[in-house]
């Protein structure tokens, strides 16, 4: 009967034939968030009266939604705990935008619980006060669930006071009408750390069912809000709190200062299994709710609100809603202007949590994965004297083949000494008239193919290779490697001369320097201390800034540069002249990534290795000088309480945004959530780890199971996310002492299974399980200082006389950056076809470099 009534009330509801609001109503401001539009505070145009307005867009797909929630209002907000509802009106839009609906309701002065719990000193309400709202809202509640109606929603945003401390309830947006005779709803909706445990039951099991009483938890939840702060697990991510709740015991009061009262009645409310928590009117008659002074307690708390409001500098808002510049976090942001945000919108999130229930499941292959993990020890020692002997053979080769590169670097220097403090280019192609090389007895693994590889200088790039031409002389008694590099010296006296030619070839040079496909990017007017002509050649230019401290680290925000130094943080025009503007002091900045569509950056700073966020906005503000109010805000907050951060990674899948971070010996793992929290909140932890994790990343195997992938100073290891596992991946034992892991990357169109994991002056392609997957070992030249993964596929090593350029899937050299004068070069960041790096010079002192990668050069090298 109840059904029919609620279906035949929206049936009587037409949108279309309401009024106009127009010359009736008029916004004011925005006042906050409800379930499905924004509040405004408006007023009566004739009669000055303050309302609170919803304004919502009046769609298709939400119509049944809004129809239920004008109903809700109209058959059940006669009551004095309940905000009044006044009307509904449609405000007309332009032809192709929806229509917005305008629910007028009573205005609450004084804001929710929430936003008073968060003004009152120690973020804790006197105990008189919790009982005197909790009553109030459990007379709200008795009326609703008296018609049969569950709120669904209760929280203490949901719960309003009025300048005169009377507590209403808002938001039908979730209300559901019950059916007289059943009693009992199955949809998932809600808030997540409100929520009762019956009720996320019922997204895991479509069988599972709740009543009113879900309500009651909730309002337990609330008072452990009001009395602690904040509800429990309000520091993990939402979507980990909902896995939480139904395993976890019920939370309890933490402070010893409460009366057992308080403690009881929490307890009361705080039922796991709703069949056995009390209902409405029982909880109504509670001593904590009966021996109350009404009088008394209202009249404190509306003289504490009364002072409260009269503080100055009161802070409007959260932070989240002061620094997100964003309307709509899922608007699509192109990769060089930034990134797209992260998750679904609340509430509910259903969507989302379906994306971690799936990465949520059992672990049923813990068995699988120490068998594994024990099958590859056993192999590494089986093949332990095979790859020294391979290695050694490795590394004889490579500084072989640099000792040539060297020579031939020292005999052009001698020639022509061209430029100061710059890079040239090889380029590697196959030397089909070359004699083979001695073979190697083939172990377990095989050597890159870079063994059989012609050095050449490539200083103009055709379609067409032309064969080099060996010298007139050439040195008796070379060895076949070393003929080969006189064959490339004859190109670096021809690249020479092509430099020193008169003024009337200036055209025909400039013509070989023209591309025939233009590569795409940001100009760059930075005036750097070489310029050279543009080819599609790589090259390598120098900004003129230099810095007094060491450069840690860099991300680009939009085409402009953030540096992180020793000291400070600084942004470098790459817009204008190369300006370069101080925006941090006295502050050490270790890693940083600029996360754009989430309006942040993200960075480990300070003396105590802290993760903190910078507002993008404050940043700039600090440059512009044009938003006073932006100024008078904090600019930064810390990702939690930690302190002693190694190393950090921001990993996306699908919408989630993860943040995995090694510390010093553990590893935690946050996802960001969206409105109304936009923080990274906490996921997993992983505490008294077995090495002290040195680099850490996370992949998602085959778009189901996440696991942490970190390296140590004894190898590299993984955790299963979900059962917590740990195990070893791959350690080289055949490397006497600690090793220095440089990378870990996850090769891509591999579903996230198979890994390249860089250490020491090599690298070693296996999966998440340990298993060896390609026989090939990747062979630096020399020990890289830095190793990182190019979006172009490659792998790139800043040694201390070269840069090395390798592919990513087979280890394979395509080129060599050398540099006259050996020194400490750091990979900084990359975008599209530019890649960053630094100098440390003697003193301390930094300078930033970019490298163009050209489109052209990079696929037909």
């Amino acid at each position: 009967m109840a059904k029919d009534c609620i279906a035949r009330s929206l049936d009587n509801i037409d949108l279309s034939s309401l009024r106009d609001p127009a010359g009736i109503f008029e916004l004011v401001e925005v006042v906050g968030n409800g379930t499905y539009g924004q509040v405004y505070k408006g007023r009566h145009v004739k009669t000055g009266q303050l309302a609170a307005i919803k304004v919502m867009d009046v769609t298709e797909e939400e119509e049944d939604e809004i129809k239920l929630e004008i109903s809700m209002l109209k058959m059940y907000s006669h009551h004095r705990n309940i905000a009044t509802y006044y009307g509904a009106f449609v405000k007309n839009s332009p032809a192709g935008q929806d229509d917005q609906l305008w629910l007028v309701m009573e205005y609450c002065g004084a804001g929710s619980v929430t936003d008073l719990v968060k003004k009152t000193k120690g973020n804790c309400l006197k105990e008189d006060w919790i009982a005197y709202i909790c009553r109030e809202v459990l007379r709200g509640l008795s009326h609703l669930h008296t018609h049969h109606v569950i709120h669904r929603d209760i929280k203490g945003q949901n719960v309003l006071l009025t300048e005169n401390a009377e507590v209403k309830l808002v938001d039908f947006g979730v209300s559901a009408q019950l059916d007289r005779t059943v009693g009992r709803r199955n949809t998932f909706i809600g808030t997540p750390y409100w929520m009762a445990p019956e009720v996320i039951a019922c997204d895991e099991n479509p069988e599972s069912t709740y009543d009113y009483r879900s309500d009651l938890w909730s309002l337990g939840i609330t008072a452990l809000e009001m009395a602690e702060g904040a509800p429990p697990l309000c520091d993990m991510h939402p979507m980990r709190a909902l896995f939480l709740i139904p395993r976890n015991p019920p939370p309890k009061l933490k402070s010893k200062k409460w009366s057992k009262k308080f403690l009881n009645f929490v307890d009361r409310c705080l039922v796991k299994n709703y069949l056995h928590r009390p209902c409405t009117e029982t909880l109504l008659h509670h001593s904590f709710i009966k021996e109350l002074n009404e009088r008394q307690a209202r009249l404190m708390l509306k003289d504490h609100m009364d002072r409260t409001r009269k503080k100055k500098g009161e802070r409007e808002g959260s932070e989240y809603n002061e620094y997100n510049t964003s309307d709509n976090e899922e608007d699509e942001v192109n990769e060089d202007e930034g990134e797209p945000s992260s998750i679904v919108n609340l509430p509910g999130e259903s969507t989302l949590r379906r994306e971690f229930l799936r990465l949520q499941q059992e672990n049923k292959s813990q068995s699988e994965a120490q068998r594994q993990s024990q099958h590859q020890l056993h192999d590494q020692e089986r093949y332990k004297r095979q790859l020294l002997a391979d290695r050694q053979r490795r590394i004889e080769h490579q500084q072989e083949q640099r000792r040539v590169l060297e020579d031939v670097w020292v005999t052009f220097f001698q020639t022509a000494n061209l430029f100061k403090d710059v890079f040239f280019f090889f380029f590697l192609q196959a030397d089909l008239t070359a004699q083979p090389q001695q073979p190697m007895r083939k172990l377990h693994r095989t050597l890159p193919k870079d063994q059989t590889q012609l050095l050449s200088l490539q200083h103009d790039h055709r379609p067409k290779q032309r064969e080099p031409q060996k010298p007139a002389g050439v040195m008796p008694n070379c060895p076949a490697s070393t003929k080969q590099a006189f064959v490339s010296l004859s190109f670096f006296l021809s690249f020479f001369r092509s430099h020193t030619h008169s003024a009337a070839s200036d055209n025909v040079k400039s013509e070989l320097y023209k591309r025939e496909n233009h590569r795409k990017g940001s100009i760059v007017n930075v005036n750097p201390a070489n310029i050279r002509p543009q080819s599609d050649t790589p090259e390598i230019r120098k900004y003129k800034k230099k810095f007094n401290a060491e450069v840690l680290c860099a991300s680009l925000w939009g085409v402009n540069l953030l540096v992180g130094t020793e000291s400070s943080l600084w942004l470098l025009d790459r817009s204008g002249q190369g300006k370069v503007y101080p925006l941090i002091s006295r502050r050490r900045f270790q890693q940083m990534d600029v996360l754009e569509g989430l309006n942040v950056l993200i960075t480990i700073s300070g003396k105590k290795n802290k993760l903190r966020l910078y507002y993008l906005s404050w940043l700039r503000n600090k440059i512009l000088r044009n938003d006073p109010e932006v100024e008078k805000k904090q600019g930064w907050t810390s990702i939690g309480d930690m302190e002693g951060c190694v190393h950090y990674k921001v990993v996306r899948y699908e919408k989630i945004k993860f943040l995995v971070i090694a510390l010093k010996n553990a590893v935690e793992v946050y996802a960001w959530a969206p409105k109304p929290y936009h923080k990274f909140m906490a996921f997993k932890s992983f505490t008294s780890l077995p090495q002290k994790p040195l680099s850490v990343d996370l992949t998602v195997e085959e778009g189901q199971r996440l696991k942490v992938i970190y390296g140590s100073v004894n190898g590299f290891h993984a955790i299963d996310v979900d059962s917590g596992t740990t195990y070893d991946l791959y350690l080289p034992t055949h490397i006497q002492g600690s090793i220095r892991p440089h990378a870990i990357i996850i090769l891509p169109s591999s579903s996230g299974m198979e890994l390249l994991v860089c250490y020491e002056d090599e690298g070693i392609y296996i999966d998440t399980y340990g298993r060896i997957t390609k026989e090939t070992v990747l062979q630096w030249g020399e020990m890289p200082a830095s190793v990182a993964y190019l979006q172009s596929n490659q792998v790139m090593g800043w040694g201390d006389k070269a840069i090395e350029l390798r592919s990513a899937d087979t280890g394979d050299l395509e080129g060599v950056f050398m540099h006259k004068k050996a020194q400490k070069l750091k990979f900084l960041c990359e975008r599209n076809d530019k890649v960053f790096f630094a100098s440390v010079q003697s003193g301390g002192s930094s300078q930033i470099y970019f490298m163009t990668l050209g489109q052209n050069s990079l696929f037909n090298w």
